[in-house]
């Protein structure tokens, strides 16, 4: 998370997810840059656009590179790449440094890094999603015939069972677990274009060199999308999608944990300091908090999408200020879903079955 009030501790880890914060950490994004240019470079001697013992002068570089020591001058160049390029080429030969980046541009390697950590983080949220999926079966089993009272615009309207209000839960996550293929593969594109999008380095083997990277990295060469930010905002719209589906599932317990409602017992809860009797819903809390704070970051992503002409700086870095936090706000309320479940000990009104259950 960005916000030091948030990550000191004083709150816990309520808002933060150290798994995901981790795999867009500095050194987490400086491997997978790493990663682009090494593929790079075996695509450039592939392809017989450098010469076969300058490119390997040029991975025996890449491979001894220390990335812990690296110290990018971003504040000059608002980027770290150039400042990665220049220590990758330092005290090459002009052969083997040409081996190295000759090609891309900045753009080319942070967005096919930022890819290649997306695509891992959604793999991530895949799994856990799974996990809350099937701790909602696991309840659907032992409490779905329990007697609960439908509510319309928070008004009771009808009677009917616990698998009602479930199955809603059930089928938001699923609707989004069952998405991910499609996300995935939206986002799973190399960004090769060179200096303007044009793909036109090294002349005459572009096509071939970007199709090489791709294949490298497990991605595809599809267009360039330099200023196309789709992929992007579209795994944004699904965090905020999934994160909206857990939103709805605390939202709801909150209101069936209200005193005098009474439709949800859960084991534990939250002190108040001032109300000793009382056992706040927590988790449920948190991730009514989190679902709107993506949603409301979803709306600067898209913003992204108006990038000026052939690239825009500005449009640019809104990414890098609020897709890594959305992920983790996902990523927390998914752990948090899966521990609210498990303390789930009773739903619907105590000691009452649906009538048609026998």
């Amino acid at each position: 998370m960005t916000s030091a009030l948030l990550t000191s501790g004083l709150f816990g880890q309520a808002y933060g997810d150290a798994e995901i914060a981790r795999a867009y950490s500095a050194l987490s994004v400086l491997g997978r840059m790493l990663d682009v240019e090494r593929a790079w470079t075996a695509a450039l001697t592939a392809t017989d656009a450098v010469a076969a013992e300058d490119g390997a002068a040029a991975r025996a570089a890449l491979a001894r590179f220390d990335p812990v020591r690296f110290e990018p001058d971003t504040d000059r160049d608002g980027v770290p790449v150039p400042s990665l390029v220049a220590a990758l080429r330092a005290g090459l030969a002009p052969g083997p440094a040409a081996a190295i980046h000759s090609g891309l541009t900045s753009q080319d390697v942070i967005d096919t890094a930022l890819v290649l950590v997306s695509l891992e983080v959604l793999d991530l949220l895949a799994t856990r999603t799974g996990r809350v999926l099937a701790a909602l079966a696991d309840l659907t089993r032992r409490h779905g015939d329990a007697a609960l009272m439908a509510r319309t615009r928070m008004q009771a309207a009808r009677p009917a069972t616990a698998a009602l209000r479930l199955g809603a839960w059930e089928r938001g996550l699923r609707a989004q677990h069952d998405r991910r293929a499609a996300v995935r593969s939206e986002l799973a594109q190399v960004q090769i274009g060179g200096a303007v999008g044009l793909r036109d380095a090294p002349e005459g083997r572009a096509e071939a060199a970007a199709a090489h990277a791709a294949a490298a990295l497990g991605l595809r060469a599809g267009p360039v999308w330099h200023t196309d930010r789709a992929p992007f905002v579209a795994f944004g719209h699904w965090l905020t999608l999934l994160c909206g589906a857990l939103g709805k599932l605390g939202q709801d317990v909150a209101l069936m944990a209200q005193q005098g409602v009474d439709e949800i017992a859960l084991a534990g809860g939250g002190g108040s300091s001032a109300m000793p009797h009382k056992r706040n819903p927590v988790r449920a809390e948190a991730l009514v908090a989190l679902a709107r704070h993506v949603a409301g970051l979803q709306g600067t992503l898209a913003q992204a999408m108006l990038h000026e002409q052939e690239r825009s700086g500005a449009a640019w870095a809104l990414e890098w200020l609020t897709l890594p936090v959305m992920a983790e706000c996902t990523g927390a309320a998914l752990t948090h879903a899966e521990a609210l479940l498990g303390q789930i000990t009773r739903v619907g009104r105590s000691g009452e079955r649906d009538h048609r259950s026998g």
